[in-house]
């Protein structure tokens, strides 16, 4: 009986120093996709509802303006095309849905020089605020890519994990 409460303790302090172990993050490459954005235009196909466009451009528009770098960083714009947007009306509510694609272009150059798609989509029992709900959630989704400080609403998971 000693014996075994021994090697179970033997296992628990020989594994309580592995699970601290973590790899480091590839910081280095990170920082290499860092931008100093210096504005943004939004786009869309004709068949996007117009409050969305508007909606999602003030909030980006927001996020950029309340951004401050303290180091140099390559300058971009960055052009956000609203690709395709649908809703689909369900028993209770409706779901909503964006793909959207970002391209970052530099100021110097006037190349792009990164580009990314990513979808996104809301369920809501009214859909008088879709455009609205849809235009928050592709701004939060910009501005964390791009590390932007604009006004996001708090979630449970940064509330619990600051």
């Amino acid at each position: 009986m000693v014996r075994r409460v021994f090697r179970l303790a033997f296992i628990v302090l020989t594994a309580l120093p592995l699970t601290a172990f973590r790899m480091p993050e590839a910081d280095a490459v990170r920082e290499k996709l860092l931008y100093d954005v210096r504005g943004a235009f939004v786009t869309a196909r004709p068949d996007v509802p117009r409050e969305l466009v508007i909606a999602t451009d003030m909030l980006v528009d927001e996020a950029i303006r309340a951004t401050v770098r303290t180091t140099v960083l390559p300058r971009t714009i960055i052009a956000v095309r609203i690709d395709r947007a649908s809703h689909m009306p369900l028993l209770i509510g409706s779901r909503h849905e964006v793909t959207v694609t970002v391209q970052a272009i530099s100021v110097s150059s006037g190349e792009p020089i990164a580009e990314g798609t990513f979808r996104t989509s809301i369920f809501l029992l009214d859909a008088a605020e879709a455009d609205r709900q849809l235009a928050e959630g592709i701004a939060d989704r910009i501005a964390g890519e791009f590390r932007l400080d604009g006004q996001r609403r708090p979630a449970i998971a940064s509330a619990l994990f600051p």
